[in-house]
């Protein structure tokens, strides 16, 4: 979990890709562990490039061209990023549209083609949600749909909801309860993309929450919901994006198609995985409607414009509007979590500076955007990056610098200084410390494994203040300004939690993702810790035995022992080897786009759950040496291979490694 001045997550997951799989989690858990020691502090990335807060400046085209300029190419720099695309409009009018950087090298070179805001097509990722709901909020005006009706009205597939009916309203606002998945969501094969119904209907996720009561991001979810708007219209959803949304704002060089039709693909910005690669192949999204609309800083002015108020009525009239922009849900449904910020029907409402913000932010592997709106300043923003620069926050720091000093600069006044914390502060602190798992996960599938490494820790402060941070991110210091709401100290990010009479069940940090409370055993990584240890042991074994049978060059059993203890010896000595080889090819066979090689994956948990199943004759092994008085390391190693393939054992079930269920 990131916590950020300005918090911009992944809706599509972007590299490196989420793997089920022992041996990636503990590759996730070590290079989260670098990243933390890596990674800029918030405050370090606020002074990047921040500048005094002199009062809010007169929003004209020159200054905002000087201020972008001065911004823009140092932080590309700074972050080794290849290209962004920008666009600001003010009062219904076009600002200024802006290209900065590469569109065809992974660096602004002699003989690379600048980024053309009016020419070059950027992939917003999910920033394309924000079109599925004006296509839905369309059809909610013009009377073809309830926001509040059972969505299985209008499909032609069953969809199991143990915990509840799911609403439209539910689907746009990221509370229909779905787990996580992510298989082949981004993939560069086009023959792997499928008809949009075959996608919904096939192994759908598992509903885990009940309907809104607890926001957890749903690609899935966004893409039901552009599937209704297709069932009800009869019309493709990609073909109904065309003519109903995007046709009539004039956004001529944008589209949802994927591959890009070919009036307009070879006019899409390279994506760069990294500085200095050579561009990757065009990204197809498995569910359009969750984010496969490309675009150009030009025509995202249009669409920026339509969300503050001034496109044409027959696109969205003001109560269309006036209802995708409020709450989503009454304030009871979330209780204390939707007091700092909550989805409206498509946009993270949030706060800053004081000012109301709607936005929303799009990453696939290779691009990365974000969309502002200051719906009472009558202004928006947007930025879109076309590549990954030499950190895994690159991209977040540009786009956080982008927007919070833009609201400096031209939107908000100066902060007040932070009030004096309420009575019973830091009797509430200590109540919220301690350690939640994001509701954003799997648990159906091998996919649960990473859901267990997405904590995040909160400490309580002697003055009554709080530190969140996690693995990824560096903690952030906040106060609280009403009970059960904090903010950051100097910076925007917010907590807010939601109590009951056994205390904090849960805390929300973002609009569209909620977290809740764990054990201190799953805080602090123990069962992934004594993984770690297991699979040394393993390790450790399998090195120890053939040097030490070397080294004593005579049979291990007594003179004439029979054959079976070999035997029951052997198969215990074997289980190392099934079980690395097993978790070794289970990893290999995740893909870049996520997807896995079935038998591939088969064949890992196969070799996996034989060599879990040698606990037994590991377990007869310690037997027959404490059953002969062999010396304490002998025994000792015996023991700790039993205790090793056990806790494997149990982890591998717990963690849905052997689940059947190979979905992530």
């Amino acid at each position: 979990m990131r916590v950020h001045p300005f918090p911009v997550r992944s809706p599509i997951p972007a590299a490196p890709p989420r793997a089920p799989g022992a041996v990636l989690a503990l590759v996730l858990v070590t290079l989260l562990l670098l990243a933390h020691l890596a990674v800029p502090s918030s405050a370090a990335a606020r002074e990047h490039g921040a500048q005094e807060d002199q009062g809010v400046r007169e929003l004209t085209a020159g200054d905002v061209d000087t201020w972008l300029d001065g911004l823009v190419p140092a932080l590309l720099d700074a972050e080794r990023l290849p290209g962004a695309t920008v666009a600001v409009v003010s009062g219904g009018e076009i600002v200024t549209v802006r290209g900065f950087g590469a569109a065809d090298r992974s660096r602004l070179v002699p003989g690379a083609t600048p980024v053309d805001p009016e020419h070059h097509l950027f992939r917003i990722g999910s920033v394309s949600k924000l079109f599925t709901a004006t296509a839905v909020l369309q059809q909610v005006e013009r009377g073809a749909l309830d926001l509040d009706a059972d969505v299985r009205e209008h499909l032609d597939f069953p969809l199991e909801l143990p915990r509840g009916t799911v609403t439209l309203r539910h689907l746009l606002s990221h509370t229909a309860g779905f787990e996580e998945r992510v298989d082949h969501l981004i993939t560069p094969d086009a023959e792997k993309v499928r008809d949009l119904r075959t996608e919904l209907a096939e192994d759908p996720p598992q509903q885990i929450f009940a309907p809104g009561t607890t926001p957890a991001y749903s690609n899935y979810g966004l893409a039901l919901a552009g599937y209704v708007v297709q069932q009800v219209t009869g019309v493709p959803f990609e073909e109904y994006v065309r003519e109903e949304v995007l046709g009539p704002l004039g956004m001529t060089s944008s589209t949802a198609e994927q591959p890009l039709p070919p009036a307009l693909s070879d006019r899409v910005a390279g994506g760069f995985p990294a500085p200095g690669a050579e561009p990757a192949p065009f990204e197809h999204i498995s569910v359009p409607p969750a984010g496969s609309v490309s675009s150009t800083a030009q025509d995202m002015a249009a669409f920026l414009n339509l969300h503050l108020g001034h496109g044409p009525d027959d696109v969205l009239g003001p109560g269309a509007l006036a209802a995708m922009h409020a709450p989503a849900l009454p304030p009871a449904s979330l209780g204390g979590l939707g007091a700092a910020e909550q989805m409206t029907l498509g946009f993270r409402g949030h706060e800053m500076r004081g000012q109301r913000v709607l936005s929303h932010g799009g990453d696939t592997n290779l691009f990365h955007s974000e969309l502002v709106l200051f719906p009472d300043a009558d202004t928006g923003l947007f930025v879109s990056v076309n590549g990954n620069g030499v950190r895994a926050l690159s991209t977040s720091v540009l786009r956080q610098q982008l927007v919070g000093q833009f609201a400096r600069r031209y939107v908000a006044p100066p902060e007040p200084a932070a009030p004096e914390p309420p009575p019973g502060a830091a009797e509430r602190a200590a109540a919220v410390a301690g350690h939640y798992r994001s509701a954003r996960r799997a648990e159906s599938s091998a996919a649960a494994l990473v859901g267990a490494l997405a904590i995040t820790t909160v400490r309580a402060g002697p003055d009554g203040t709080i530190s969140v941070g996690s693995l990824a991110a560096p903690p952030t210091t906040m106060h609280e300004v009403e009970p059960w709401l904090w903010r950051e100290t100097g910076g925007t990010a917010t907590l807010a939690a939601r109590a009951d009479e056994d205390g904090v069940r849960d805390i929300a940090l973002v609009a569209y993702s909620t977290e809740g409370r764990v054990s201190a055993w799953h805080g602090l990584f123990v069962p992934h810790l004594l993984l770690l240890a297991a699979l040394l042991v393993l390790v450790v074994t399998l090195v120890a035995w053939p040097v030490n049978r070397l080294r004593r060059r005579r049979r291990w059993d007594t003179p004439g022992g029979a054959a079976r203890p070999r035997r029951v010896r052997r198969l215990a000595y074997a289980a190392p080897v099934a079980v690395l080889a097993g978790l070794a090819l289970f990893a290999a066979s995740v893909q870049p786009d996520l997807s896995l090689v079935r038998p591939l994956t088969r064949l890992g948990q196969a070799l996996l759950l034989l060599g879990v199943l040698g606990v037994v004759p590991a377990v007869r092994h310690l037997a027959g040496a404490l059953r002969h008085r062999r010396g304490v390391v002998a025994v000792a190693g015996a023991g700790l291979l039993a205790l090793s393939l056990a806790w494997i054992a149990g982890y591998a079930v717990a963690y849905r490694v052997l689940w059947p269920d190979i979905s992530v």
